[in-house]
């Protein structure tokens, strides 16, 4: 039988468990954050007039939501599952896919 070596695991005996720096907070979002800079640039290439490029990267960043959301464990996904699996992920497929999908659809103004 192996022992684990470091402090022991905190139970609820223990009182409170102290908060954890910063830095390990944002780090664990990660997920959210990829996909909230994806959109991101998104509205801000659509602003400086590429309004096609960035609704259609606006609608990749919502796909890459779904993907993340799909295939991450729960312990991982962070604030990017907030409601049940299978919501986030029609909501997530459906602006995706029906933004680009819309965006694709548009002709170019000539």
């Amino acid at each position: 039988m192996s022992r684990r070596a470091g402090p022991p695991a905190w139970d609820h005996s223990h009182g409170p468990r102290a908060p954890r720096p910063w830095h390990q907070l944002v780090l664990g979002q990660w997920p959210l954050a990829v996909v909230l800079l994806t959109v991101a640039a998104g509205v801000a290439w659509a602003g400086i007039g590429h309004w096609k490029r960035g609704s259609f990267l606006i609608g990749v960043g919502f796909c890459l939501g779904f993907v993340l959301r799909a295939l991450l464990p729960e312990a991982k996904v962070g604030l990017l599952g907030v409601r049940a699996r299978w919501i986030d992920l029609i909501c997530l497929g459906v602006l995706g896919a029906g933004t680009i999908v819309l965006v694709l659809i548009v002709p170019p103004r000539l």
